[in-house]
């Protein structure tokens, strides 16, 4: 039973993220738990964890008194999260450059390949949070990871969406993976650190160009 029901729950969350990521939910509309149950045909049992899903994503609120209201993704925010990441994820990846460990170079190695297979947005999306997290974790102990981290989870969405409208990108965004996995691999901080950021700066720019696209 645990096993349908985990398949219910992420068969509604993938459905719905992408009813908000291409624009048939749009900001400020409002889901009903009853409404999103009856077009399913389930209980709401695996519709509420969904919508717990898309709200750890960003993509819904959930109040008290409004209920479940689609959230709007904006040229402000994305920019806050991507200048803050501009400034320290490329310090967070130097950093991890002389610690990291072999085994997180090669996991990050099979990230990369599930990448380019990869042609789902939020699939691919959450990966790319895995890599760049994987190729830092030698770094978690520290104050920086964590900030860097969870600007990674917010960002998420952001990813999702400008593939969705821009999905030629994959193939500049693995690109550029690859030669930051090239980075770490010759251990070369300055290249990594550079490579990182001029990366961030090109995502900020195209994730821009999607949101006042969408």
């Amino acid at each position: 039973m645990q096993n349908v029901f985990k398949t219910l729950e992420q068969r509604v969350l993938t459905l719905l993220r992408n009813d908000i990521l291409s624009g048939k939910y749009r900001p400020g509309d409002r889901l009903r738990q009853d409404e999103v149950a009856k077009r399913f045909d389930i209980s709401t049992t695996p519709v509420r964890e969904a919508f717990r899903g898309l709200r750890s994503e960003g993509l819904i609120s959930i109040d008290a008194n409004k209920g479940v209201v689609v959230r709007g993704l904006t040229i402000d925010d994305v920019t806050e999260i991507y200048e803050l990441r501009i400034i320290l994820e490329p310090l967070l990846a130097k950093k991890a450059v002389g610690s990291m460990k072999t085994e997180s170079l090669v996991l990050a190695g099979k990230i990369h390949d599930e990448m380019c297979a990869a042609t789902a947005p939020h699939q691919w999306s959450s990966l790319n949070r895995d890599f760049h997290l994987q190729l830092m974790v030698s770094e978690s102990h520290t104050r920086l990871f964590e900030m860097v981290k969870n600007l990674l989870v917010v960002a998420e969405p952001y990813v999702s969406l400008s593939i969705f409208v821009h999905p030629k990108i994959l193939l500049t965004d693995n690109n550029d993976h690859f030669n930051i996995l090239e980075g770490y691999r010759q251990k070369d901080a300055n290249r990594v650190e550079k490579i990182v950021r001029k990366h961030l700066q090109h995502t900020l720019e195209t994730i821009q160009a999607s949101v006042n696209k969408g």
